[in-house]
């Protein structure tokens, strides 16, 4: 890249879209500037740790990196570059259509983020300039819901194994939809307020009478039967406690789908902040490179320590931290990373989100972990240079997060009581494969010795203390 770029970024969390700020990229930073009237505005801003009454107008300078070209909260607004994530093909093949063909790296990033940088999820919308933003706020009129049928004039299943001459078709009917991060294939949409009737149509871009957004999910051949684990695993924490958006199963075409409501969305269609602990941790951390490189301690320490508070209930957030680790062990989820979790704004309150891909992925066994990210030491070599074993771990990640036995005790029998039949729940499941099952049952029957274990440790403690 040898001349700056420039854009600007809008939101309509308020009562009308408004013009947040400005970005330039150099061959060696990234750099934002709040608009003095969006200082004033008392909106949130770029993220928690770039609040606009704390940053002012002063320009926040990102120094640009192998990881991060762009500041974090904006990145994370353009899919992967790896040719398996479904939504960077889509938007390529609509800008090939459009006689663009950007070069592989940042000019491909760059032209994906002026595509599909605005009406994603969250509060942030990236245009390339003012003009380009009025024309898309002015838009208000409903989207039309299509019925989907096989003689809709596309076929999915065709586009989802990559077929050039079923993708044109799709971006025709759909256009140019905005994008979700992940290897899923995955489509923002709308659908009928009152849920799923396998009619779709493009997002919202404001309150529409009678529609809700949300993100369709297809199943991948290389995942036989997640959509019907996704939507186990998504009762399971509803009914551990866990706010859970309203989701649908359907088949589209032959293909399983799964459709989730969008939480980052009020029931008015009004973008609510929202925003991965991956961004807020890059944020204030060069270390953190991946969506996977920290640890649940960490993040502990992160919402104690920051001169800026990024929750507005320390205790509850790393309750809610621990809680979602103890049921990821005992549901086979060992992708909970820092893009799984993320913080939303409620009112005056800043917490976690509902909860959203919890998906059990050590049914597969390409993602057979125990955790994609560390806790309390587990495995590490203790002063005996003996291996830190799982309950010990355990332990030690409740006490950095000031979590006292008694809690846990009472957490962990929560969690082994609302997954007691989870076993039985798998071997139910119609389409997933049975050697899938006898995998992921044999690692929940581990975890549960493991976790009951662990609880009567707890017993045998508290009884001690007292």
């Amino acid at each position: 890249m040898t001349t700056d770029r420039e854009a600007v970024v809008w939101t309509r969390c308020g009562n009308a879209p408004l013009k947040m700020g400005r970005f330039t990229v150099t061959t060696t930073e990234c750099r934002f500037s709040y608009e003095s009237a969006y200082i004033d505005s008392g909106l949130p801003g770029l993220g928690v740790l770039y609040k606009p009454d704390f940053v002012g107008t002063t320009t926040i300078a990102w120094k640009r990196s192998p990881y991060f070209d762009l500041l974090p909260q904006l990145q994370t607004l353009i899919p992967p570059a790896s040719e398996d994530n479904f939504q960077r093909q889509l938007i390529l093949s609509y800008l090939a259509q459009q006689n663009q063909t950007p070069e592989p790296g940042f000019d491909s990033d760059w032209a994906i983020l002026m595509v599909s940088g605005h009406g994603g999820i969250g509060h942030l919308d990236v245009f390339r300039d003012d003009e380009q933003a009025r024309e898309w706020y002015a838009d208000s009129r409903p989207p039309e819901l299509f019925p989907i049928k096989n003689e809709f004039g596309f076929s999915l299943k065709e586009f989802l194994i990559w077929l050039d001459d079923s993708a044109g078709t799709l971006i025709e009917t759909l256009g140019p939809t905005p994008s979700v991060g992940g290897a899923i294939p995955k489509l923002l949409l709308s659908i009928p307020r009152n849920g799923w009737d396998g009619r779709i149509g493009l997002p919202t871009h404001g309150a529409v009478d009678g529609l809700t957004d949300i993100v369709l999910k297809f199943e991948k051949n290389t995942y036989p039967g997640i959509v019907e684990l996704e939507a186990l695993a998504l009762e399971l924490h509803r009914q551990a406690g866990f706010d859970v958006p309203r989701h649908w199963t359907t088949e589209i075409n032959g293909m399983p789908a799964i459709a989730i409501e969008r939480y980052d969305r009020n029931n008015n269609g009004k973008p609510l902040f929202t925003e991965t602990l991956y961004s807020v941790l890059a944020t204030g951390d060069s270390r953190i490179t991946h969506h996977y490189s920290s640890s649940y301690d960490a993040i502990g320490r992160a919402i104690d320590r920051s001169p800026i508070a990024i929750v507005s209930d320390p205790m509850q957030a790393k309750l809610h931290l621990l809680k979602r680790l103890l049921m990821s062990f005992a549901t086979g989820n060992g992708d909970l990373h820092l893009e799984n979790l993320s913080l939303l704004q409620c009112g005056e309150q800043l917490c976690f989100s509902p909860v959203y891909d919890p998906t059990p992925m050590r049914a597969y066994s390409r993602h057979d972990m125990l955790s994609v990210m560390s806790f309390g030491n587990y495995g590490e070599l203790d002063a005996s240079d003996k291996p830190i074993d799982f309950s010990t771990a355990v332990l030690r990640l409740s006490r950095n997060l000031g979590i006292n036995r008694n809690a846990l005790k009472d957490m962990l029998e929560e969690v082994l009581y609302v997954t007691r039949n989870y076993i039985q729940q798998l071997q139910s499941l119609s389409t997933l494969p049975e050697n899938n099952k006898a995998h992921l049952s044999a690692i929940i029957l581990d975890m549960r010795t493991k976790l009951t274990t662990l609880a009567s440790v707890q017993i045998h403690a508290s009884e001690k203390h007292e």
